[in-house]
């Protein structure tokens, strides 16, 4: 060909441009995989599409493009909950620490106020020893003394039976703790740990089930800055899955087992039991009464089933859980306290014991009625939601923990990312402030300015997400979870 043959065809090739292929936005890649999987796409929530992104995009930017897809939304979600487990895991891993003598003997170290600099203290440590889980036996036969008084194991008794059992595995295992050179108690905490890591992993497969078309709203709860900062401070972790369980277990029609569920979440802390109101509302308002009559029963029977054995040949130990509740003053995050700190009035116990019940119960006979008559049937977790957030403002007791039973029917309620992710992170900052506070402001601690500052934020950002949840359910607000699911509530189940 000659040379000006040659330009000719390039000439020509430039005038009759061929048409470019628009490509595929992410927005576009996501609309289409929610079209074959009926997910909500991530598009729809700039937030999410932003942590996703920063994960790495809906697929992650160095994936293989198979016919199928090996990392899958629930895969993700869940190596997500592994990592800031982990987090939550190293949070609290400073308390654990331990030191060798020159006797070879192995102790925690928790020296220079270690649990306070680091506010890395959690009850599972100190209550190895304290509560005779590293002596073996029963929890509730082991007591001490203090002063006049004879203590027992305070937790409900499936609770306490889960640190026995933890304490049993703990002991025989510690072989290779002290091979590590791990004190016992540190030992103890990594075990209780591990094991909770997987039901709460397990949770969150339940979660990704109950969230239904907006499964990636279950990175509220993979992703809370709550787990980093509270995963590990208590047992409260099978209880939420206890509650969890139920929900998945009304969604599959399975009331009585739902109610055992309930009844079990209730012997290992109280707080499930409080579920019941949500369904007994949907119940008189549909009248679905065997649904209901199904999980009251399963209720009633697996929480007898585990509680009367214990109470009959310990009752002083099983009637322990209930004294110290009676007796206990505000605890330090309550709003009680923070008047007592600004005003100095006092709260006594006997006054809190006459005012806070009642409270509950005149709140929850307020949510109830306005489920009842609000024109639009509420959906379950609005309910639990508003009963929960009635709950924890007016205890006596608002162990900073406590905020992780709110992080499901949050999500499940009311799944804003921005706002839930503000309010948690928050609700996590008060642990660190309240441990500054409680280092005394002799040893370069602070006063309770700061830490009542943090309690009040953290309130209004649940008082908040409250009224947002009460608009939504007067039909003020788009309903998001009702939106992707054709107009009705995921978790109803035969209560519709």
């Amino acid at each position: 060909m000659t040379d000006r043959a040659l330009r000719k065809v390039k000439s020509g090739a430039q005038a009759r441009p061929t048409s470019p292929v628009a490509p595929v936005s992410p927005a576009a890649t996501d609309k289409a995989a929610a079209e074959n999987t009926g997910l909500v796409p991530l598009s729809s929530e700039p937030f999410a599409h932003d942590v996703v992104e920063f994960f790495g995009g809906p697929k992650g930017r160095f994936a293989y493009s198979g016919k199928k897809q090996w990392f899958s939304p629930l895969r993700a979600l869940i190596a997500v909950a592994w990592m800031f487990l982990v987090f939550g895991f190293l949070s609290k891993a400073t308390c654990a620490g331990s030191r060798t003598s020159a006797e070879g003997l192995i102790s925690l170290n928790w020296d220079g106020n270690r649990q306070y600099t680091s506010f890395c203290y959690n009850d599972i440590i100190p209550l190895y020893g304290g509560r005779g889980l590293d002596q073996g036996g029963f929890p509730y036969a082991f007591s001490w003394q203090e002063g006049d008084l004879t203590r027992y194991m305070e937790y409900p008794v499936l609770a306490g039976m889960f640190q026995g059992i933890m304490g049993w595995l703990s002991r025989t295992t510690y072989p290779v703790g002290h091979w590590f050179g791990i004190a016992e108690s540190g030992w103890y905490f990594g075990l209780t740990a591990l094991v909770m890591s997987c039901i709460w992993v397990v949770t969150v497969y339940m979660v990704f089930r109950l969230t239904g078309n907006r499964a990636w709203d279950t990175v509220l709860m993979a992703a809370s800055p709550l787990v980093v900062i509270h995963g590990f401070t208590n047992w409260d972790i099978p209880s939420i899955a206890f509650m969890v369980g139920a929900l998945l277990a009304v969604t599959r029609g399975k009331n009585w087992l739902a109610g055992i569920l309930i009844g079990c979440g209730t012997a290992f802390k109280l707080w499930p039991l409080f579920i019941l109101g949500a369904f007994l509302v949907l119940a008189v308002r549909n009248k679905k009464w065997a649904p209901l009559g199904g999980m009251l029963g399963g209720t009633v029977i697996s929480w007898l089933v585990v509680n009367v054995p214990v109470a009959e040949k310990y009752p002083e130990a099983w009637h322990e859980f209930f004294r110290l509740n009676e007796e206990r003053g505000a605890e330090w995050t309550t709003i009680y306290a923070v008047l007592n700190r600004v005003t100095g009035i006092e709260f006594s116990p006997e006054f809190l014991n006459a005012f806070t019940l009642p409270a509950f119960l005149i709140a929850c006979a307020v949510i109830g009625v306005f489920g009842l008559r609000v024109a639009r049937t509420p959906r379950v977790a609005e309910l639990i939601y508003l009963i929960l957030m009635a709950f924890l403002l007016v205890n006596k007791v608002w162990s900073p923990q406590y905020s992780l039973w709110l992080v499901v029917p949050a999500l499940l309620a009311l799944p804003r990312w921005r706002l839930l992710m503000s309010w948690m992170l928050v609700d996590a900052l008060v642990w660190p402030v309240l441990m500054w506070h409680m280092l005394g402001e002799e040893n370069k601690g602070i006063g309770h300015e700061l830490l009542d500052i943090m309690v009040i934020a953290r309130d209004g950002f649940i008082i908040v997400i409250g009224v947002l949840v009460v608009r939504q359910m007067l039909g003020k607000s788009v309903d998001k979870v009702r939106a992707a699911h054709a107009g009705r509530d995921p978790l109803v189940g035969e209560f519709a």
